[in-house]
């Protein structure tokens, strides 16, 4: 059971970083709480300085999230969440799946390091702003 201050604590990051389409803790909470679901973090002292989410389901994965503290970027932590996830993942997962602004240039680098490759395009899949999402795929040897 995820504490509420924890919860509260990745929503605050979640929607600093990701603007008004931020989870909210219930969010976090919930997937938290599924078999299949994984809500993976860093603290630094008090603080939520990083988070991943996701889930899996029928041979894949998807990660929903992932937040970076603007003063702990490009350390590696986003880098080391997406290795956690693998690893936590079913061993049938053949493939993880997410979406990234079109415009986030820097995370998209980050993904395409990682394995992730570039599927297709979702019109208008953000709000405030209105942004196209880049739908990417990493296919899992394993």
């Amino acid at each position: 059971m995820m504490r509420k201050e924890i919860a509260e604590k990745l929503s605050e990051l979640d929607k600093m970083c990701v603007g008004a389409d931020g989870w909210s803790a219930d969010s976090f909470r919930s997937e938290a709480e599924k078999d299949n679901g994984y809500v993976l973090y860093v603290m630094d002292n008090e603080n939520v300085i990083a988070l991943l989410s996701g889930y899996s389901a029928v041979g894949e994965a998807d990660i929903t999230s992932i937040a970076v503290h603007p003063e702990y970027r490009r350390k590696g932590l986003a880098l080391k969440l997406i290795e956690c996830f693998i690893e936590m993942i079913p061993d049938d997962a053949e493939s993880i799946f997410l979406e990234v602004r079109e415009s986030n240039a820097p995370a998209i680098a980050l993904y395409e390091k990682c394995g992730f490759e570039r599927l297709s395009v979702r019109k208008n899949f953000y709000s405030q702003p209105r942004e196209n999402a880049v739908v990417m795929q990493k296919k899992l040897n394993r």
